[in-house]
């Protein structure tokens, strides 16, 4: 292909690797209609006409049906045909001022998916426009493959992260309904209310379907969840917030904040005995703010743990930072037996476009 061949592939590429839509395909037809010297050219999917420039602009209508039916046999084989008289085209329209065309399928893991069609009217077809529309049509495939897997992988990076949210920890679900079962002999009403609450906020966190909420968001959720465990321990647990009010508005992955504290109260201050502290710290931090709970319950040795390691509540939160946005948000946590535990993590303010 010539110099400006691939100069006009350099501009197309990029608005393909958004798939064959109706806008990358208007921009490439008109692109090539006005470079390459064409009577007319189209881009068409498998069933409609997606874009069209040039002569026979009044019943090759974009929005419409292909009409011609050598389109709907290259469509079918996923291979190049080539007319050089009117009646091979097979347009139904017997006035079509267009006598030749090279139709070169866009073949994406082996299916046509749409096909390029380069025009020429009563002058003969050029054996440069064959080459090149073959030559256009097999790289704009690769860019249009490369967006389905863009696509896909999106898909699946979102199912993921929905089902690592979705995962519930046995330890709070065990625990809250033991707590109820045991206030239902106590305290018929307060258990009653319990289990109301409890319907709730399962309810609440498993119909979150947006990736990010705001802190106080976040917090308002934590604040439920407190209510369970305040039943549990009682005056065993108090709650301290430090919350700069800068950092209030801030994103935070939605269900991000909860098990860090869920980890501090079962892992940190269920096996000591006495009271203990659980505290919720936000700060901007850069361009982002750094969240962190603490406990002062019995620690553990930090050097021999990872995230794994604590539990599927501080694994999931793991996973979905990293996922969301890479190692800077890792979950960091600083801990030794007796002296408490502290884990924390940082969200940076701008979320990446993907995850929004």
């Amino acid at each position: 292909m010539s110099a400006n061949v691939l100069d006009l592939l350099v501009q197309a590429i990029p608005h393909l690797r958004g798939g064959l839509r109706r806008e990358s395909a208007a921009f490439t037809a008109q692109l090539l209609y006005e470079n390459l010297g064409l009577d007319a050219c189209a881009v068409v999917d498998r069933e409609l006409v997606l874009a069209y420039v040039g002569r026979g602009e009044d019943h090759h209508h974009v929005g419409g049906p292909a009409l011609t039916g050598l389109t709907h046999r290259a469509i079918a084989t996923g291979e190049p045909y080539s007319a050089r008289r009117r009646e091979e085209i097979e347009c139904p329209v017997a006035d079509c001022p267009l006598t030749a065309v090279i139709i070169a399928p866009f073949v994406v893991r082996g299916q046509a998916v749409g096909a390029l069609k380069l025009y020429r009217a009563g002058t003969p077809l050029r054996d440069d426009d064959v080459k090149i529309a073959i030559g256009l049509a097999r790289v704009l495939s690769v860019s249009l493959e490369a967006a389905e897997l863009d696509a896909r992988s999106e898909l699946v990076t979102q199912a993921e992260l929905d089902a690592l949210r979705a995962r519930i920890s046995p330890h709070f679900l065990f625990n809250t309904l033991t707590t109820i079962a045991a206030l239902t002999r106590t305290d018929a009403r307060r258990a009653h209310d319990l289990l109301v609450d409890f319907a709730e906020y399962f309810r609440d966190s498993l119909a979150r379907h947006t990736e990010f909420v705001t802190l106080d968001e976040e917090l308002e959720h934590v604040e439920q969840y407190l209510r369970f465990e305040h039943a549990r321990f009682g005056e065993r647990l108090r709650v301290a917030l430090t919350i700069d009010p800068r950092a209030r508005l801030a994103l935070v992955p939605v269900l991000s904040v909860q098990p860090l504290v869920e980890n501090a109260i079962v892992h940190g201050l269920g096996p000591r005995s006495g009271a203990g502290t659980v505290r919720i710290e936000a700060r901007p931090e850069g361009e982002g703010i750094e969240l962190s709970v603490h406990d002062d319950g019995v620690g553990f040795d930090a050097t021999t743990v990872t995230p794994q390691g604590l539990g599927i509540g501080l694994d999931n939160v793991n996973q979905r930072l990293m996922k969301l946005f890479g190692a800077q948000s890792e979950l960091r946590v600083i801990s030794s037996s007796g002296a408490g535990t502290r884990v924390a993590f940082y969200v940076p303010s701008r979320i990446p476009i993907a995850a929004r």
